[in-house]
Parts: structure tokens; sequence; C-alpha cells
């Protein structure tokens, strides 16, 4: 499997879904759906905070602290440190090259996303600033400074780097260390949702069509393949100094 060759079976399905997802989430008729699935996943979740152990409280009050999304970049700088997780040692550098730059793909993505919202008028609000009985982790714990609410909730970016991350890695990787990687991602891809900053959608719908268009465009065309040989050749050159 070659990476950043022109492959146009996934490339068109990427986008097809992705395309499929925003067009669901926008089109007056099936957004219902979506605000319904929204508003009981919400329920569910902001629920749980009060009839679960403190523990579990106190849990996603810390990951929704905003220094926690360090853990995650953390987590994945050590997939590309170590040798056979997600390349060989001689490819490791060449591994985390593609992958910053796909992270600067998936920004214009989500840039193109948010003018897409902003001129269709599809902005709202995050969950805790529009139900009115719901728990903000922020007033429990006042101290801790942790993001519970947005007022351009649409799309979720936390969730489009861990998706592109998934992509990326189910790309390359063929081991165990697949599902560590799922983990991971569903792990960090709920304090926002169980904090009430995000819809489910913004995640399921924002955060997974970002990283589709963005694994389509990245993997399956060269778009990226030079820039990729040029920063190789420039790093190269800066450690062998």
């Amino acid at each position: 499997m070659k990476a950043y060759q022109f492959q146009s079976k996934p490339f068109f399905i990427l986008n097809f879904v992705s395309l499929l997802l925003l067009f669901s989430w926008s089109n007056a008729t099936t957004r219902e759906y979506w605000d319904y699935l929204d508003h009981q996943t919400f329920i569910v979740l902001n629920q749980s905070l009060v009839e679960f152990h403190s523990i579990w409280r106190g849990f996603w009050a810390i990951l929704s602290v905003r220094i926690a999304d360090l853990i995650p970049l953390f987590l994945i700088g050590l997939f590309f440190y170590f040798d056979d997780v997600l390349f060989k040692n001689k490819h490791k550098m060449m591994g985390l090259i593609g992958f910053v730059t796909l992270l600067i793909l998936m920004l214009l993505m989500r840039e193109m996303m948010n003018l897409y919202v902003e001129y269709a008028n599809l902005g709202r609000k995050s969950p805790t600033l529009v139900v009115d009985s719901a728990l903000r982790l922020s007033s429990m714990y006042p101290g801790l400074g942790l993001k519970d609410m947005s007022a351009h909730s649409f799309p979720g970016d936390h969730a489009a780097v861990l998706f592109t991350w998934l992509g990326y890695c189910l790309f390359f990787a063929r081991n165990r260390w697949r599902w560590l990687v799922f983990i991971i991602v569903l792990v960090f891809s709920m304090p926002r949702l169980m904090a009430g900053a995000h819809w489910f959608s913004d995640v399921m719908v924002g955060g997974v069509s970002i990283a589709m268009t963005t694994l389509a465009f990245g993997l399956y065309t060269p778009l990226l393949n030079y820039i990729n040989k040029t920063l190789e050749n420039i790093v190269s050159k800066f450690l062998t100094k």
C-alpha cells in the first residue's frame, strides 16, 4: 500500500462519505434526527456526571482542562518515537513529517468547514449554553479552568485531529498497536462531550468529515508528496550537520 499516489476508489469513497455526513447535518429534514441524537446523547452523558461516583466526574473534569489536551499529543509522539509501532527506525522521521504535513492540510480543511458553516448560518452554541438543566463542571470545579462551553461548537477540532491520526495509523500500521490507537482516540474524544462543550454531531459529523477529507487528499493523492520530500531533505541536512 503506497501513500501519496492517486487512488481513485478510496479517494472518492472518503470524500463521498464526508459530504454525505455534512449534507445530512445541513439539510433541514435529516438535521432533525441529528438534533434528537445530540440532545439524547448529551442528556445521558451529562446525567452520568450526577448519578455516578464523584471519581467519574472528577476524571472527566481533569481531562477537560485545556492543558490536558497535551496528553494525546504526547501519546501520539510516542508512537513516532518507538520502533516498529508505526514505522521502523529508518522511516520514523519520514512518517512524522508526513503526519505533521497532514495536520497542516487538516487545518486548511477545518477553515474551509468554518467558512461553510458561517456562510450557511449553521453555527450553534454548545449544549451547556442551550440546555437549562445542564450540569456544568466549571461550576463544580471553578479552580481548574476547564472548558465546558463554546459559543461556536461546530466542528469539533480536537476530534478532527484524533480521527486524522486514527486514519493515518490504520493506513500505515498493521499490528497490535491499532487497538491502543482506537482506545486513545475514544477516550480523548469524550471529554468535550462529557463536559458539554460539544454536541455529538460536532464530533461525528464535523470532526469525522474533516478527517476523512484530509485523509482522502493527504494519503490518496500526490498532493503532499512533494512537500514531504522537501521537508524530509531539509530535516536530514539539518540533522547531519
